[in-house]
This record gives structure tokens, C-alpha cells and sequence, in this order.
């Protein structure tokens, strides 16, 4: 056990915000949830109840204000971002922020900014990353199939209703699917690959009157060096099908996920060139995995993996897929 805990606020508390604090309760040893800030009074004294936090605030400037809070995770809708991490870094809060990192690259550079000048941490909650499934595919793809030429991801999910009202606007959600699930799936295009496409294709539909941005994506990825990456997004497909497969000159590996019983609990196949590698439900969950390494990475003072930095890549080609989504044309993006 450390000799002194990490003291972490939580700022927004929806859906998201109670995967990391169940994740914070899974490092009670090393790390704790101090304060919580929401303007939802009566989730307040529950969540105060269920996680043992010492206080809630209903303004988020409290919080920052609270000298015993080392670093913040941001849980806030896509449109708050900016804002709010750019105010923590001021505060002299180190950052973990929910994926997308912000509305567009503009902002993002802000943030990355604002967190340099101030010495702080910035990572950001690309979850996909740190699973027992995705390490063994980042440590054994080019000994067992080479290098990909080729990536496929399927991330089809149903939600017939918003699960929050910020969902209905296409301000306050960037759009919708593209950032929501895009941000996922281009991260892990880009984190496998280790390299930039240099054109871009995007074409979107919107089937639910419920909300107004997008909600069916396909994306094409071309890379200068040869390499094609199509994503597919949904929001109106049942069953679930979250696949990513990753064909190279010596064979193909398929990834599946499964949702299951837990919020945000996560079961893997794993498969390379057809023999089931790796199979089961991810224990510890992304979510713990994620903030340990945003723990020991301030504690070791060095950059975490999925930094706002490196993560500016991910929301660089996500502005061109917007782009060319609304324009109707490939994008060609400079290095």
C-alpha cells in the first residue's frame, strides 16, 4: 500500500461516473473518492452512501476549489470538456476525461495546452485499450499474422431511447455516433497501426427521430503505406456486435466483445487464425485497469498511455470524418 492515497473527485455523475467509482472502490488501497460533484441532490447522498465519499458539491467550481483533490475525472457530456478540464488544469488537477477528448481538435490543442502550462496529467478514457484481449493482440499480432494490411471494426449497439437528454442534441453531442463510438474505434485503428491514414471517407444515415445527429456510420481509412480500415457504427442493431479483425500476410485474428450483466462489465473472444486464444469475462474492468495506469503514471511522473497528447491523433481524423461526412467527398489529411 502507498503511503498516502490518491484523493480523486469525480465532476458529472450519469452513467459513465459509476464505472470509475466502482473501479476507484477496486484501488481503495492506493486511491480515494473524495468528493463528487453533481447538480442531481438525491443521486448525491446515495452515491455519498454507496462509494463512502466524504462530500458533494452541486457547483463543480467547489470542487475545484477543494485542496485535498489531486486529480479529477470528468464525466461530463462531450460539450463540457473543453471547459472543465482546461478550469482543472488551472486548479492545478490532474485530468482523467472521458472519451472524445473534446468537440474537435481545436479544442482538444487547448486542453493539451492549458495542462502543460499548468504541470499537470491529461489522459483521456479510451477504455478499449486496456483490455487482457487487446494487450495480447498489441504484444503477439506481427509474431502470429505480421503486419495488418487490414482492419475491420463492427460496433453495432441498440439504444431505441436517449439514455440522456444531451444524447437529443447534435451541439451538445458533436453529432452523435461518430464521437460517442468513433472515438473508440478510430483510437484503436490508430493505436494498432501506430500511424496516420492519409484519406479519409465518411457517409452517415439518422433513423430515430429522437435525437438529431447521426446514429449509422461507415468510415474508410486509407494509409499511405498500404493498409485499408473500415468502422462501421450503429446505434439501432440488436443483438450486439462489437468485433474488430485484423487481417495480415501470415493469417487474420478476430477480437469479439460481449456486454454483460455488470455496468459496463465487458466479456472478450479472442481468436488467432482461428484457434480460440483467450476467452471469458475481463476481470479487473477496463475501468480499473484504465485509472491504475492514470495512478501509477502521476505517482512515476511520466506520460500515461492514452494521453491527451497521443489522443489528439484520434480526434484529428475524427474531425475529417465529420468533414467528410458533411461534405459529401474523401478528405485528404496531411501528416
Amino acid at each position: 500500500m502507498p503511503e498516502k492515497k490518491l484523493k480523486l473527485g469525480i465532476i458529472g455523475f450519469g452513467r459513465i461516473a459509476l464505472a470509475h467509482a466502482n473501479s476507484i472502490m477496486d484501488l481503495h488501497d492506493d486511491m480515494e473518492l473524495t468528493a463528487v460533484a453533481t447538480r442531481q441532490v438525491e443521486k448525491a447522498k446515495n452515491i455519498t452512501e454507496k462509494f463512502r465519499v466524504k462530500r458533494f458539491y452541486f457547483d463543480y467550481h467547489d470542487l475545484m476549489n477543494d485542496r485535498e483533490i489531486e486529480a479529477v475525472i470528468v464525466c461530463l457530456p462531450n460539450y463540457l470538456h473543453h471547459l472543465v478540464c482546461i478550469e482543472a488544469a488551472r486548479a492545478k488537477k490532474h485530468i482523467l476525461v472521458e472519451k472524445p477528448i473534446a468537440m474537435n481538435v481545436i479544442e482538444t490543442d487547448e486542453m493539451i495546452k492549458a495542462a502543460q502550462e499548468h504541470g499537470v496529467t491529461l489522459m483521456v478514457g479510451q477504455s478499449r485499450r486496456f483490455s487482457d484481449a487487446m494487450k495480447k493482440i498489441r504484444e503477439q499480432m506481427l509474431e502470429e499474422i505480421g503486419s495488418p494490411f487490414r482492419i475491420d471494426i463492427n460496433f453495432l449497439v441498440s439504444f431505441p431511447q436517449p439514455p440522456t437528454d444531451w444524447w437529443k442534441s447534435t451541439e451538445k453531442a458533436g453529432g452523435l455516433v461518430t464521437l460517442l463510438q468513433g472515438s473508440h474505434s478510430v483510437d484503436t485503428v490508430l493505436w494498432l497501426l501506430n500511424k496516420m491514414p492519409s484519406t479519409i471517407f465518411s457517409i452517415s444515415r439518422s433513423r430515430n427521430p429522437l435525437w438529431e445527429g447521426e446514429d449509422e456510420v461507415d468510415i474508410v481509412l486509407g494509409f499511405d503505406s498500404g493498409e485499408l480500415a473500415t468502422v462501421h457504427l450503429s446505434l439501432n442493431t440488436s443483438p450486439y456486435l462489437h468485433e474488430t479483425i485484423l487481417v495480415g500476410p501470415e493469417g487474420t485474428i478476430r477480437l469479439f466483445e460481449y456486454p454483460t450483466d455488470k455496468a459496463f462489465g465487458f466479456s472478450y473472444r479472442l481468436d488467432f487464425k482461428g484457434k480460440t486464444v483467450l476467452e471469458g469475462e475481463q476481470n479487473p474492468s477496463l475501468y480499473t485497469i484504465q485509472l491504475k495506469e492514470f495512478c501509477e503514471a502521476l505517482r512515476e511522473k511520466r506520460t500515461p498511455i492514452a494521453s491527451g497528447a497521443e489522443v489528439r491523433n484520434t480526434m484529428k481524423v475524427l474531425d475529417a470524418i465529420r468533414k467528410s461526412d458533411k461534405e459529401g467527398r474523401r478528405i485528404h489529411l496531411s501528416a
